[in-house]
Protein backbone atom coordinates (compact mmCIF):
# COMPACT_ATOMS: atom_id res chain seq x y z
CA UNK A 1 0.00 0.00 0.00
CA UNK A 2 2.91 2.38 0.68
CA UNK A 3 5.74 1.70 -1.20
CA UNK A 4 7.91 3.71 1.13
CA UNK A 5 7.38 1.54 4.22
CA UNK A 6 9.21 -1.61 1.98
CA UNK A 7 12.28 0.34 2.98
CA UNK A 8 11.28 -0.38 6.79
CA UNK A 9 10.96 -3.93 6.52
CA UNK A 10 14.12 -5.29 5.62
CA UNK A 11 12.92 -8.95 4.25
CA UNK A 12 11.54 -10.57 1.13
CA UNK A 13 12.34 -7.14 -0.96
CA UNK A 14 15.23 -6.55 -3.26
CA UNK A 15 16.70 -3.57 -1.97
CA UNK A 16 16.70 -5.62 1.15
CA UNK A 17 18.51 -8.45 -0.43
CA UNK A 18 21.50 -6.77 -2.31
CA UNK A 19 22.18 -3.16 0.58
CA UNK A 20 21.55 -4.86 3.75
CA UNK A 21 23.31 -8.38 3.91
CA UNK A 22 26.09 -7.27 5.81
CA UNK A 23 24.23 -5.87 8.76
CA UNK A 24 22.16 -8.66 8.85
CA UNK A 25 25.08 -11.31 8.59
CA UNK A 26 26.21 -9.23 11.76
CA UNK A 27 22.94 -9.57 13.50
CA UNK A 28 22.46 -13.04 13.11
CA UNK A 29 26.04 -14.08 14.46
CA UNK A 30 24.65 -12.45 17.68
CA UNK A 31 22.88 -14.48 20.28
CA UNK A 32 20.29 -12.80 20.52
CA UNK A 33 18.95 -9.71 18.04
CA UNK A 34 18.52 -7.06 21.05
CA UNK A 35 20.39 -7.03 24.60
CA UNK A 36 18.01 -8.27 27.68
CA UNK A 37 16.14 -5.89 28.83
CA UNK A 38 17.85 -3.34 26.15
CA UNK A 39 15.71 0.05 25.95
CA UNK A 40 15.69 2.27 23.05
CA UNK A 41 19.15 4.30 22.34
CA UNK A 42 20.69 6.26 19.22
CA UNK A 43 24.08 7.79 18.53
CA UNK A 44 23.73 8.57 14.92
CA UNK A 45 26.16 7.94 12.49
CA UNK A 46 27.01 10.12 9.61
CA UNK A 47 24.22 10.64 7.11
CA UNK A 48 25.79 13.42 4.34
CA UNK A 49 28.25 12.43 1.82
CA UNK A 50 27.95 9.09 1.81
CA UNK A 51 28.48 6.98 -1.07
CA UNK A 52 25.51 6.64 -3.53
CA UNK A 53 25.51 4.19 -6.73
CA UNK A 54 21.85 3.27 -7.53
CA UNK A 55 20.77 4.23 -10.86
CA UNK A 56 16.95 4.14 -12.26
CA UNK A 57 16.90 1.64 -14.91
CA UNK A 58 16.03 3.03 -18.47
CA UNK A 59 12.88 1.06 -19.50
CA UNK A 60 13.35 -0.09 -23.15
CA UNK A 61 11.36 -0.63 -26.04
CA UNK A 62 11.77 -4.44 -26.03
CA UNK A 63 10.55 -4.62 -22.11
CA UNK A 64 7.26 -2.74 -23.37
CA UNK A 65 6.46 -5.27 -26.17
CA UNK A 66 7.53 -8.01 -23.82
CA UNK A 67 4.85 -6.69 -21.30
CA UNK A 68 2.42 -6.50 -23.90
CA UNK A 69 3.58 -10.28 -25.13
CA UNK A 70 2.88 -11.27 -21.44
CA UNK A 71 -0.67 -9.85 -21.15
CA UNK A 72 -1.05 -11.42 -24.65
CA UNK A 73 -0.64 -14.35 -23.59
CA UNK A 74 -2.87 -14.39 -20.71
CA UNK A 75 -6.12 -13.08 -22.46
CA UNK A 76 -6.22 -14.91 -25.53
CA UNK A 77 -9.23 -14.02 -27.77
CA UNK A 78 -12.63 -16.16 -26.69
CA UNK A 79 -13.79 -17.87 -30.43
CA UNK A 80 -17.28 -18.73 -30.81
CA UNK A 81 -17.39 -19.09 -34.15
CA UNK A 82 -15.76 -22.58 -35.20
CA UNK A 83 -15.23 -25.96 -33.79
CA UNK A 84 -13.25 -26.59 -30.96
CA UNK A 85 -9.42 -28.47 -31.71
CA UNK A 86 -6.62 -30.29 -30.33
CA UNK A 87 -4.37 -27.59 -28.80
CA UNK A 88 -7.56 -25.22 -27.82
CA UNK A 89 -8.11 -24.27 -23.93
CA UNK A 90 -12.06 -25.19 -23.96
CA UNK A 91 -14.51 -23.02 -21.74
CA UNK A 92 -17.19 -25.52 -20.18
CA UNK A 93 -19.97 -26.21 -17.84
CA UNK A 94 -20.14 -29.83 -17.30
CA UNK A 95 -22.26 -31.96 -15.13
CA UNK A 96 -21.49 -36.40 -14.35
CA UNK A 97 -23.93 -38.50 -13.30
CA UNK A 98 -24.01 -42.34 -12.03
CA UNK A 99 -27.27 -44.12 -12.73
CA UNK A 100 -28.87 -40.96 -13.08
CA UNK A 101 -27.76 -38.79 -9.65
CA UNK A 102 -24.64 -36.36 -9.94
CA UNK A 103 -21.92 -37.42 -7.88
CA UNK A 104 -19.04 -35.33 -5.94
CA UNK A 105 -16.35 -33.13 -7.95
CA UNK A 106 -18.40 -34.13 -11.30
CA UNK A 107 -19.95 -30.69 -11.75
CA UNK A 108 -18.10 -27.62 -12.58
CA UNK A 109 -18.93 -24.34 -14.82
CA UNK A 110 -16.87 -22.34 -16.67
CA UNK A 111 -13.84 -24.70 -16.18
CA UNK A 112 -10.77 -24.23 -18.55
CA UNK A 113 -10.10 -27.38 -19.82
CA UNK A 114 -6.92 -28.07 -22.58
CA UNK A 115 -7.93 -30.16 -25.35
CA UNK A 116 -4.96 -32.77 -25.18
CA UNK A 117 -3.60 -32.68 -21.92
CA UNK A 118 -5.12 -35.80 -20.42
CA UNK A 119 -6.56 -33.89 -17.16
CA UNK A 120 -9.66 -35.99 -17.88
CA UNK A 121 -10.40 -39.34 -18.10
CA UNK A 122 -9.94 -40.95 -21.22
CA UNK A 123 -12.60 -40.26 -23.90
CA UNK A 124 -13.74 -36.81 -22.38
CA UNK A 125 -11.56 -34.64 -24.74
CA UNK A 126 -11.86 -36.09 -27.47
CA UNK A 127 -15.38 -35.87 -27.54
CA UNK A 128 -15.25 -31.91 -26.97
CA UNK A 129 -12.92 -31.52 -30.11
CA UNK A 130 -15.32 -30.74 -32.81
CA UNK A 131 -17.87 -29.30 -30.63
CA UNK A 132 -19.30 -26.02 -31.56
CA UNK A 133 -19.31 -23.08 -29.01
CA UNK A 134 -22.91 -22.93 -27.61
CA UNK A 135 -23.48 -26.68 -28.11
CA UNK A 136 -24.47 -29.43 -25.37
CA UNK A 137 -24.32 -32.93 -25.47
CA UNK A 138 -23.82 -35.84 -23.27
CA UNK A 139 -20.24 -38.03 -23.15
CA UNK A 140 -21.11 -41.57 -21.75
CA UNK A 141 -18.07 -42.82 -20.23
CA UNK A 142 -16.52 -45.19 -17.77
CA UNK A 143 -13.67 -44.29 -14.74
CA UNK A 144 -10.77 -46.48 -14.80
CA UNK A 145 -10.99 -49.36 -12.12
CA UNK A 146 -7.88 -47.64 -10.37
CA UNK A 147 -9.25 -44.09 -10.39
CA UNK A 148 -8.37 -42.15 -7.40
CA UNK A 149 -11.58 -41.54 -6.10
CA UNK A 150 -12.79 -45.26 -5.13
CA UNK A 151 -16.59 -44.27 -4.72
CA UNK A 152 -16.94 -43.78 -8.62
CA UNK A 153 -13.76 -46.15 -9.88
CA UNK A 154 -14.59 -48.48 -12.69
CA UNK A 155 -18.46 -47.37 -12.51
CA UNK A 156 -20.37 -45.78 -15.43
CA UNK A 157 -21.07 -42.52 -16.32
CA UNK A 158 -22.77 -39.48 -18.56
CA UNK A 159 -21.06 -36.19 -18.85
CA UNK A 160 -23.39 -33.28 -19.66
CA UNK A 161 -20.91 -30.98 -21.39
CA UNK A 162 -21.69 -27.30 -22.75
CA UNK A 163 -19.03 -25.54 -24.50
CA UNK A 164 -19.40 -21.49 -24.05
CA UNK A 165 -15.79 -20.90 -25.86
CA UNK A 166 -12.83 -21.86 -27.11
CA UNK A 167 -8.95 -19.69 -26.89
CA UNK A 168 -5.93 -20.67 -28.61
CA UNK A 169 -2.86 -18.61 -27.76
CA UNK A 170 -1.65 -19.29 -31.46
CA UNK A 171 -4.76 -17.20 -32.83
CA UNK A 172 -3.16 -14.14 -30.69
CA UNK A 173 -2.89 -10.84 -32.63
CA UNK A 174 -1.41 -8.03 -30.70
CA UNK A 175 -4.11 -5.11 -32.07
CA UNK A 176 -6.32 -2.57 -30.56
CA UNK A 177 -8.96 -5.24 -29.84
CA UNK A 178 -6.24 -7.08 -27.50
CA UNK A 179 -5.94 -3.60 -25.62
CA UNK A 180 -9.35 -3.36 -25.24
CA UNK A 181 -10.03 -6.70 -24.14
CA UNK A 182 -7.02 -6.68 -21.53
CA UNK A 183 -7.85 -2.99 -20.06
CA UNK A 184 -11.77 -3.22 -20.81
CA UNK A 185 -11.40 0.31 -22.06
CA UNK A 186 -13.83 0.20 -25.43
CA UNK A 187 -12.41 3.18 -27.08
CA UNK A 188 -8.42 2.44 -26.26
CA UNK A 189 -6.06 2.45 -29.11
CA UNK A 190 -3.00 -0.26 -28.92
CA UNK A 191 -0.32 2.62 -28.82
CA UNK A 192 -2.33 4.65 -26.22
CA UNK A 193 -2.10 1.22 -24.27
CA UNK A 194 1.31 0.99 -24.88
CA UNK A 195 2.62 4.17 -23.46
CA UNK A 196 0.64 3.46 -20.53
CA UNK A 197 2.22 0.38 -20.10
CA UNK A 198 5.53 2.03 -20.77
CA UNK A 199 4.26 4.86 -18.01
CA UNK A 200 4.28 2.06 -15.25
CA UNK A 201 7.04 0.01 -15.86
CA UNK A 202 8.61 3.96 -15.47
CA UNK A 203 7.20 4.60 -12.41
CA UNK A 204 8.24 0.95 -10.74
CA UNK A 205 11.64 2.01 -12.21
CA UNK A 206 11.52 5.25 -10.23
CA UNK A 207 10.09 3.28 -7.47
CA UNK A 208 12.52 0.77 -6.81
CA UNK A 209 15.58 3.61 -7.44
CA UNK A 210 14.10 5.66 -4.78
CA UNK A 211 13.58 2.53 -2.14
CA UNK A 212 17.13 0.66 -2.86
CA UNK A 213 18.73 3.93 -2.99
CA UNK A 214 17.53 4.34 0.57
CA UNK A 215 18.33 0.74 1.45
CA UNK A 216 21.74 1.19 0.53
CA UNK A 217 22.07 4.58 2.32
CA UNK A 218 20.28 3.43 5.55
CA UNK A 219 22.81 0.39 5.60
CA UNK A 220 25.77 2.63 5.88
CA UNK A 221 24.32 5.00 8.64
CA UNK A 222 23.24 2.05 10.53
CA UNK A 223 26.64 0.10 10.61
CA UNK A 224 28.24 3.95 11.55
CA UNK A 225 25.37 4.74 14.40
CA UNK A 226 25.40 3.09 18.01
CA UNK A 227 22.17 1.66 17.77
CA UNK A 228 20.33 0.35 21.01
CA UNK A 229 16.81 -1.56 20.00
CA UNK A 230 14.14 -1.42 22.68
CA UNK A 231 13.72 -4.90 23.66
CA UNK A 232 10.16 -4.60 23.90
CA UNK A 233 9.23 -3.07 20.69
CA UNK A 234 11.33 -5.64 18.74
CA UNK A 235 9.88 -8.71 20.58
CA UNK A 236 6.55 -7.62 19.34
CA UNK A 237 7.71 -7.10 16.04
CA UNK A 238 9.27 -10.31 15.60
CA UNK A 239 5.70 -11.89 17.16
CA UNK A 240 4.04 -9.89 14.58
CA UNK A 241 6.23 -11.29 11.72
CA UNK A 242 6.01 -14.88 12.71
CA UNK A 243 2.36 -14.65 13.33
CA UNK A 244 1.54 -12.90 9.76
CA UNK A 245 4.00 -15.56 7.80
CA UNK A 246 2.90 -19.00 9.54
CA UNK A 247 -0.51 -17.62 8.61
CA UNK A 248 0.89 -17.39 4.98
CA UNK A 249 2.38 -20.51 5.61
CA UNK A 250 -0.53 -22.74 6.28
CA UNK A 251 -2.85 -21.12 3.40
CA UNK A 252 -0.19 -23.25 0.94
CA UNK A 253 0.09 -26.27 3.88
CA UNK A 254 3.43 -25.67 4.93
CA UNK A 255 5.25 -24.37 7.90
CA UNK A 256 6.58 -21.29 8.78
CA UNK A 257 10.50 -22.05 8.26
CA UNK A 258 9.66 -23.76 5.08
CA UNK A 259 7.58 -20.94 3.48
CA UNK A 260 10.32 -18.76 4.56
CA UNK A 261 12.36 -21.07 2.36
CA UNK A 262 10.27 -20.90 -0.71
CA UNK A 263 8.80 -17.67 -1.00
CA UNK A 264 11.27 -15.56 0.40
CA UNK A 265 14.70 -17.45 0.61
CA UNK A 266 15.86 -16.86 3.74
CA UNK A 267 15.72 -18.76 7.32
CA UNK A 268 13.55 -17.80 10.51
CA UNK A 269 16.82 -16.46 12.01
CA UNK A 270 17.61 -14.16 8.75
CA UNK A 271 14.39 -12.88 8.48
CA UNK A 272 13.62 -12.36 12.42
CA UNK A 273 17.37 -10.50 12.28
CA UNK A 274 15.96 -7.96 9.61
CA UNK A 275 12.77 -7.24 11.49
CA UNK A 276 14.85 -6.11 14.51
CA UNK A 277 17.64 -4.20 11.64
CA UNK A 278 14.32 -2.56 10.26
CA UNK A 279 13.36 -0.95 13.72
CA UNK A 280 17.12 0.45 13.68
CA UNK A 281 16.61 1.64 10.32
CA UNK A 282 13.83 3.42 11.61
CA UNK A 283 15.00 4.98 14.20
CA UNK A 284 18.07 6.24 11.98
CA UNK A 285 15.45 7.48 9.31
CA UNK A 286 13.44 9.55 12.01
CA UNK A 287 16.00 10.89 13.84
CA UNK A 288 17.68 12.85 10.55
CA UNK A 289 13.93 13.65 9.70
CA UNK A 290 13.79 15.10 13.52
CA UNK A 291 17.00 16.92 13.18
CA UNK A 292 17.09 18.43 9.57
CA UNK A 293 13.38 19.31 10.66
CA UNK A 294 12.63 17.43 6.83
CA UNK A 295 8.87 18.12 5.54
CA UNK A 296 7.93 16.89 2.37
CA UNK A 297 7.40 19.92 -0.22
CA UNK A 298 4.88 20.28 -2.02
CA UNK A 299 6.68 19.51 -5.51
CA UNK A 300 7.90 16.35 -3.49
CA UNK A 301 4.24 15.63 -2.34
CA UNK A 302 3.30 15.51 -6.35
CA UNK A 303 6.19 13.00 -6.49
CA UNK A 304 4.66 11.05 -4.10
CA UNK A 305 1.73 10.62 -5.20
CA UNK A 306 2.91 9.64 -9.06
CA UNK A 307 5.05 6.78 -7.57
CA UNK A 308 2.07 5.29 -5.82
CA UNK A 309 -0.54 5.47 -8.57
CA UNK A 310 -2.28 8.65 -7.70
CA UNK A 311 -3.02 11.72 -9.93
CA UNK A 312 -2.20 14.27 -7.43
CA UNK A 313 -1.93 14.43 -3.35
CA UNK A 314 -5.63 14.75 -3.09
CA UNK A 315 -6.00 11.87 -4.98
CA UNK A 316 -3.30 9.80 -2.64
CA UNK A 317 -5.27 11.02 0.74
CA UNK A 318 -8.46 9.83 -0.52
CA UNK A 319 -7.42 6.93 -1.04
CA UNK A 320 -4.60 5.91 1.65
CA UNK A 321 -6.09 8.53 4.19
CA UNK A 322 -4.47 11.79 5.72
CA UNK A 323 -2.67 10.05 8.54
CA UNK A 324 -1.21 7.54 6.07
CA UNK A 325 -0.47 9.80 3.44
CA UNK A 326 1.60 12.38 5.83
CA UNK A 327 3.80 9.04 6.72
CA UNK A 328 4.55 8.34 3.29
CA UNK A 329 5.22 12.23 2.39
CA UNK A 330 7.75 12.22 5.50
CA UNK A 331 9.15 8.85 4.20
CA UNK A 332 9.93 10.11 1.29
CA UNK A 333 11.20 13.55 1.95
CA UNK A 334 13.59 11.94 4.48
CA UNK A 335 14.42 9.17 1.34
CA UNK A 336 14.77 12.83 -0.66
CA UNK A 337 16.93 14.09 1.39
CA UNK A 338 19.34 11.14 1.83
CA UNK A 339 20.20 11.10 -1.95
CA UNK A 340 20.34 14.84 -2.36
CA UNK A 341 23.19 15.01 0.03
CA UNK A 342 25.09 11.67 -0.80
CA UNK A 343 28.04 11.29 -3.27
CA UNK A 344 27.05 9.48 -6.72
Amino acid sequence: MAAAMVVMTGCGNKAATETTAATTAAVVEETTAVQTGAEASLVLGEYKGLTHTKVVDEVTDGEVEAQIHNYAAQYPPRKTDRLAKAGDTANIDYEGKIDGVAFQGGTAYSHDLALGSGEFINGFEEAVIGMMPGEEKDIPLTFPEDYHNTEVAGKDTIFHVKLNYVTNPDEIEVNDELAQRVTYKKDLTLDEWRQEIRTKMEINAEVYYYLESAAELLTQIVEDSEITVDEKLAKERVEEFRNQYTAQAMLYGMDYKTFLSSFMATTPEQAEADVVNSIREEMVMNEIIKLENIQATEEQKQAVARINGCDDPEHLVSRYGEEQAEKMYGMYAGIFFLIENAVK
